[in-house]
């Protein structure tokens, strides 16, 4: 199997980073591929606008949605975004690996799913929604942390939903959309604020997650 981990946080030390390349050890032992793409090393422009096509359409009026749908009929997407888009369309399982920021993905994630789920290449032209999705047949999941203690998020806690609740958009309207299976999350509470010991079972819980879907 072939798995593409998209990881979105600038701290190479931090304990999410550190679960990033954990994934990556788990499932190279168990015999898999696995590509990283590192967001921030890699400096990734979240911003969409004109620089992401080598060449633009001759409609009278400019539409991003429209000049990426041209882009993919004309291979003209620039290199940084054909790049991320072979890896997806190599990929058997995909993975965002981030912090929860406001509830959602960090901004420069957001931006690869702006702009790397391009209308044409990921939905829309030859393309349906979730079960004629491009990517059915594939899975993916969320591996997320978060600066707050796992009891504020229950439906009686600080924050009154869990987290599935709270990514639910992601789950239905970025990855079931286009096609993806989506798996439960595995979720990362108030690591900044855990004793390492525990930090070590979060570990040891996410190598069993992978042996338990992977294997």
């Amino acid at each position: 199997m072939k798995v593409l981990i998209v990881h979105a946080h600038e701290n190479p030390n931090s304990f999410c980073s550190t679960l990033a390349n954990q994934a990556r050890t788990s499932f190279e032992t168990l015999g898999h591929t696995v590509e990283l793409s590192d967001l921030y090393l890699n400096r990734f422009n979240p911003v969409g606008g004109k620089h992401d096509f080598q060449n633009l359409s001759e409609a009278d009026y400019y539409k991003y949605a429209t000049e990426q749908l041209h882009a993919h009929k004309h291979n003209a997407f620039v290199p940084e975004l054909q790049t991320e888009m072979e890896k997806l369309v190599d990929a058997d399982l995909l993975i965002f690996n981030f912090p929860l920021w406001w509830f959602d993905m960090p901004a420069i994630l957001k931006g690869w799913v702006d702009r790397v789920l391009a209308y044409g290449f990921a939905y829309g032209g030859d393309y349906g929604f979730f079960d004629k999705g491009r990517f059915k047949g594939k899975q993916a999941f969320l591996c997320v942390t978060t600066g707050s203690p796992a009891e504020f998020y229950t439906p009686g806690g600080a924050h009154g939903r869990t987290l599935t609740d709270i990514l639910k958009n992601i789950h239905q309207s970025v990855l079931g959309l286009i096609g993806f299976t989506v798996l439960p999350n595995f979720e990362a509470y108030g690591v900044s604020r855990i004793s390492n010991e525990n930090r070590t079972q979060i570990l040891v819980d996410y190598q069993n997650y992978i042996k338990k879907h992977f294997t």
